[in-house]
């Protein structure tokens, strides 16, 4: 740790028993029931306390951990930021104020130096990191960006030397223009989508979801408006993913204009017309790349099938409250995968998810997905994840959009920046600065 103490086996079983504790109250409290830990369920609904938890410390070296039944993918989601190691004596002396930089203790290659909020943080190369030898960069900033323009403003002026991973489309061409050798373009697994609340009008009708979701024309979003390598979506989880190759449902072989009178006959069914126009408010967190996509996609709305599209923006703080609560009608989402495997984007649905938050629910697909870890070999599992993501579709609980691209400049002075990352990760302890030719 940051303070000379060694990692043991326990600082993990005390941080998992904290993840799942209901009084911690982690958006992240259902991952390790994905993992199928022992107790891990009622836990999460307090039958049981978080010390019956199916985790033991063998030695200060050996954790043990027990499962109900065996999943297959387990050692790839072991490397999640919920699971990492959090110091107890830390969390218990300073509660709520125990991740202030004057109180945080972690084990990474960086300590943080310096955190001015809504400025800055600095952080400084950790002597007492295992593997210090093979650090190379002594000391990095992060800076928050208040639009992704003047992100790429700062970079122009060489006050940052890596932005953040989205760039507006124009500044992608123009940076496409004058600076080619900087600009990367990864591919990663993230699907952009809007939330379509199950629970609440207009959106409890599946109908209206689903004529929602066939007259957005998401080829014009992914390929003129961003037009930056994103793949038009026709399912939540990209077909690109370990285990995936999904088959495309039979409304993405439609022209647009096949899938716009399908939407509005569902929506006549549903008792909407020109004297009656569906109605409804988007909610997107503020960014200039946001604002741009919910005009366009109001607009679509608008002219295939009369809808009257409010359009709302939040800071990120307030729209991801809003969301956990409830409160939207549409809402603006980007999910991206925490381990290489379908399940990372399919159990975000399944009803007893904490990350549920379009309250969708269907025993079908939960049993879909529970039968997928029972499933002897890799083909069986793959068709039970392919009917879970049929049902998705089916009852259009979502409206997907694109899988993204991750989009950055990156200075030619910074060496290690592979771009080949499918979880579009800052892997600042390899990166290192050029020396001057």
């Amino acid at each position: 740790m940051d303070d000379g103490t060694p990692v043991t086996a326990d600082d993990f079983v005390y941080s998992w028993r904290r993840l799942t504790d209901p009084q911690t109250g982690s958006p992240y409290a259902s991952y390790l029931e994905y993992a199928y830990v022992e107790n891990v369920a009622d836990i999460l609904t307090g039958k049981k306390s978080p010390e019956s938890l199916g985790v033991k410390a063998i030695d200060p070296h050996t954790l043990q951990v027990t499962l109900t039944q065996p999943v297959p993918y387990l050692v790839d989601m072991l490397n999640h930021t919920s699971l990492k190691p959090v110091k107890k004596e830390i969390v218990e002396k300073y509660g709520v104020n125990w991740t202030r930089p004057e109180n945080f203790v972690g084990n990474g290659a960086y300590l943080i130096d310096n955190w001015v909020v809504n400025e800055k943080i600095t952080l400084k190369r950790n002597p007492l990191y295992w593997d210090n030898k093979n650090t190379i960069i002594e000391r990095a900033t992060f800076l928050p960006i208040s639009s992704e323009t003047s992100d790429i403003n700062r970079y122009r002026s060489g006050e940052v030397q890596i932005t953040n991973s989205a760039i507006p489309p124009t500044l992608y061409r123009k940076m496409k223009q004058e600076q080619p050798e900087a600009l990367h373009i990864t591919p990663y697994l993230c699907t952009f989508f809007y939330e379509l609340n199950n629970k609440r009008p207009p959106f409890d009708d599946p109908r209206v979801r689903e004529a929602v979701k066939l007259s957005l024309d998401r080829e014009i979003i992914a390929e003129k408006i961003m037009g930056q390598g994103q793949i038009p979506a026709y399912s939540f989880t990209p077909p690109f993913i370990n285990n995936g190759k999904f088959k495309p449902p039979k409304w993405a072989g439609w022209t647009q204009q096949q899938r716009h009178e399908r939407a509005r006959e569902l929506l006549k069914e549903a008792g909407y017309d020109s004297q009656n126009p569906l109605s409804f408010t988007l909610l997107y967190n503020t960014s200039d790349q946001n604002k741009q996509q919910a005009i366009a996609a109001a607009s679509m709305w608008k002219k295939n099938i009369g809808a009257n599209v409010t359009l709302q923006n939040q800071e990120w703080k307030t729209t991801l409250e809003n969301r956990n609560q409830g409160n939207y009608q549409v809402a603006r989402a980007t999910w991206c995968a925490d381990y290489n495997e379908p399940t990372s984007f399919l159990n975000s649905f399944l009803s007893t998810s904490s990350l549920n938050t379009i309250l969708y629910e269907n025993s079908d697909y939960d049993a879909a997905l529970k039968n997928a870890l029972l499933a002897t070999d890799n083909e069986a599992r793959h068709q039970l994840y392919q009917r879970a993501e049929a049902l998705l579709d089916k009852d259009s609980a979502i409206v997907p959009v694109y899988y993204r691209v991750s989009v950055r400049m990156v200075s030619p002075k910074v060496g290690g920046f592979t771009g080949k990352d499918p979880f579009d990760y800052t892997d600042l302890k390899r990166y290192f600065i050029k020396a001057d030719k």
